[in-house]
């Protein structure tokens, strides 16, 4: 018996010695590799079903076939393959639904719901429910769960007959339904109900035949008399500058008008230098400057030291200015306390440059 099993061990550590060479392998025969390689199917303690097909049934008695056999088995792979198969793509997916899904129409009428017990049955209501009224007969037999989208799961625990549920939902519909459960049958399909007024809601309405005309006609006509907005910008309106520079000295902050623009510095002028008439009188002080676009605001006060009133006249000022306003059109006689006013000036350059063009040397 001793030589029977020294003949076999030695023939299991020959053959793999063999099979290496032709492999273009050159692992020892006696290194613990090859002799980890030819003893694996005997000795691996987690070696699986096809492991047990190649290992020899006697191990005491070895022949050229068991030794073939064995070969053929996890011991011929590489190390850190040794026992590992290709598994099956299908084994580790995900096992799906294969239940289908019946779409009932809301009509009005109330729907019949089969349960089978013990298998939760899935209803989807068209819109979420606010309220849920189930007779207590059912509800102690069942458990149930309503999702804040509008599915209801629903597991019946023992056979009961059917019974009416109102389901309120939270555009006010009242859905009834008549669920029952049985103990035997097929397993039960989703459930889905659809709202005809709901899927008509969702839908986009027609175009009418005016609309589509409109339509039309808009197409034909040509984009600078739409205001297209890949045209060049318009420059902001005199009147609204004004308004905007006016406001900021007459009430609160929040009365400005909303308007793009940027401060921008002023120096001060003489004002005999741009005022033809009743510049003796005028006293004229810049306040601020803002920029919009590619025109300018400016806001001056306005004093009268004269003892007569002075009507604001915008032909008096020298300049090249696009517009003026002001905003009180007479000033009263000096010390009457409505001697002041605010006047502002739009230009297509800033003020200092627009007025100088104009201006008259004023004599120390």
């Amino acid at each position: 018996m001793r030589s029977c099993h020294a003949l076999s061990l030695t023939f299991l550590i020959v053959v793999p010695l063999l099979v290496s060479s032709a492999t273009g392998q050159t692992a020892d025969a006696g290194s613990p590799e090859a002799r980890a390689a030819a003893v694996a199917p005997l000795t691996d303690p987690v070696a699986g079903p096809d492991d047990a097909v190649a290992a020899p049934a006697n191990p005491g008695v070895s022949g050229a076939d068991d030794a073939g056999a064995s070969l053929t088995g996890p011991a011929s792979l590489a190390p850190g393959h040794r026992g590992a198969f290709p598994a099956d793509p299908a084994a580790g997916a995900p096992a799906l639904d294969p239940s289908p899904v019946v779409h009932v129409i809301w009509q009005g009428h109330p729907i019949a719901v089969d349960l089978q017990v013990q298998r939760e049955r899935r209803i989807d209501f068209p819109e979420p429910i606010a309220d849920l009224d189930i007779p207590q007969a059912l509800e102690s037999q069942s458990r149930i769960v309503l999702t804040p989208e509008g599915r209801l799961h629903w597991t019946a625990r023992a056979p009961f007959e059917p019974a009416r549920v109102l389901a309120t939902s939270l555009s006010g519909t009242l859905y009834q339904l008549d669920v029952g459960a049985r103990a035997g049958g097929a397993a039960p399909a989703r459930l889905a109900i659809r709202d005809p007024v709901l899927d008509a809601a969702a839908r986009p309405p027609a175009p009418t035949a005016q609309a589509r005309l409109d339509q039309v006609a808009g197409e034909l006509i040509p984009g600078f008399l739409k205001g297209d907005a890949t045209g060049p910008a318009r420059p902001p309106d005199p009147v609204a500058l004004a308004r905007f520079a006016l406001a900021h000295y007459a009430g609160p902050a929040r009365l400005v008008p909303a308007l793009t623009a940027s401060r921008v510095p002023v120096r001060p002028l003489a004002t005999r230098a741009w005022i033809r008439v009743q510049a003796a009188t005028l006293q004229v002080r810049p306040l601020a400057q803002w920029q919009a676009g590619e025109r300018y605001v400016t806001a001056l006060e306005v004093a009268n030291r004269g003892a007569w009133p002075v009507a604001f006249d915008p032909r008096a000022l020298r300049g090249d200015l696009i517009f003026a306003a002001a905003l009180h059109p007479t000033l009263a006689p000096a010390g009457s306390g409505h001697h002041r006013t605010v006047w502002a000036v739009v230009t297509a350059k800033p003020f200092n440059q627009a007025v100088a063009v104009h201006a008259v040397p004023v004599a120390r």
